[in-house]
């Protein structure tokens, strides 16, 4: 079972790698939130934030190809609502020049560098800790226990799912070796169909599994957590920072260009 997908480098030793799971939970969505909430079609400020979500990065020593191959995945829906609202523009109010519709195409560019900077930083939440690790810093933070059991289920099921899936493509490759002879659409929909199946039927049996130990929607857990001084003082550096890019940007775009 090759299951390292998900959090693969969670055992890395870095600096971010040793921050609280709470105080990498807040810190990471509090950049969001500031670096989203820029004015539509801000570019100026990203001259700042793009290095320093690097520099993070960086720091964790996440090797860039496996971020990249992340953001790949999402990308196709990233370009296409970036591109969706300058060409919106030009439907509705009739194509005139490329040079018309300047602001319209930076607005599509802030689009592309908030979604970016947002699902880096993700990636590094994710990446940096265990998944279940994440789940009971939330539940210390109130997260609603019917969430947090339904994550933590998720999350031990998607190693089932895949799991079944090396199964089947084991069968299949023993079974069909070479070209398929068969429709590739009717070979693979119905190994998705016995993946389903296989996988339906294993999670009846984890879970029963799970009641007869005694299981009551808490999953226990031998880590303790504790605030340090360098949990706070760091993230909390950061977090001021990048507030006081999104607050000074503006007035330091006004003074250089104008």
């Amino acid at each position: 079972m090759k299951h390292s997908f998900l959090d693969k480098y969670s055992n890395l030793n870095s600096p971010v790698h040793r921050l609280d799971p709470r105080v990498k939970t807040i810190t990471a969505l509090c950049l969001i939130v500031i670096i989203v909430s820029e004015a539509r079609g801000e570019i100026f400020p990203f001259l700042f934030y793009i290095p320093l979500v690097a520099i993070i990065a960086g720091v964790s020593r996440i090797p860039w190809s496996y971020i990249i191959k992340r953001c790949l995945i999402v990308s196709p829906f990233i370009l296409l609502a970036a591109l969706f609202y300058p060409l919106s523009q030009m439907l509705t109010q009739g194509y005139h020049s490329l040079g018309a519709y300047s602001h319209e195409f930076m607005v599509g560019l802030s689009v592309i560098l908030k979604a970016y900077s947002a699902l880096i930083l993700l990636i590094l939440l994710t990446s940096t800790e265990k998944f279940h690790n994440i789940l009971l810093g939330l539940r210390k933070l109130k997260m609603p226990k019917l969430i947090g059991v339904i994550s933590a289920l998720m999350y031990r099921y998607v190693f089932l799912i895949h799991d079944e899936i090396l199964r089947t493509n084991l069968a299949r490759e023993s079974r069909c070796p070479g070209s398929l002879k068969m429709s590739r659409f009717k070979v693979y929909g119905n190994q998705a169909a016995m993946i389903f199946v296989r996988s339906l039927e294993r999670s009846h049996i984890l879970y029963s599994s799970m009641l007869s130990r005694g299981f009551n929607g808490e999953f226990p857990s031998m880590r303790k957590f504790s605030l340090k001084g360098t949990d706070l003082l760091i993230p909390g550096a950061i977090i001021l920072m990048v507030l006081t890019i999104r607050l000074t940007s503006q007035n330091i775009h006004n003074y250089l260009f104008n």
